[in-house]
């Protein structure tokens, strides 16, 4: 679900997924079309690749040791999914202007947390 449905309530936190059995894996989340929205899906999407690796493993072994690992892995596909390398790959972001590249140091500070 990446939608409100319409005449129904339902739960609009983001989260992933896995099925069980597999091969079926689910992100539901209810989304606009925001940097933020672009941001949690890749998040979730980061979930679920953690899922699919360890699909393999007996059930007791699928999480991490940690919840914070399973956090990490998502943040790390977020972050990724947000440089503005990937963004212009993407077309969302127009290709950089030669005044752009001259002050690039000064604009990169802001993708550093």
């Amino acid at each position: 679900m990446f939608s409100r449905p319409r005449g129904r309530e339902v739960v609009c936190h983001a989260s992933a997924w896995d099925m069980c059995n597999g091969n079926d894996y689910r992100v539901k989340m209810c989304t606009d079309i925001t940097m933020e929205d672009f941001i949690k899906a890749h998040h979730e999407m980061g979930h679920i690749q953690y899922d699919m690796l360890y699909k393999n493993q007996p059930f007791i072994f699928r999480d991490g040791a940690n919840p914070g690992f399973h956090e990490a892995i998502g943040d790390v596909v977020a972050l990724s999914a947000s440089t503005p390398q990937h963004m212009r790959a993407l077309g969302l972001l127009p290709e950089a202007s030669l005044a752009d590249q001259f002050h690039r140091h000064e604009t990169d500070i802001n993708h550093l947390f």
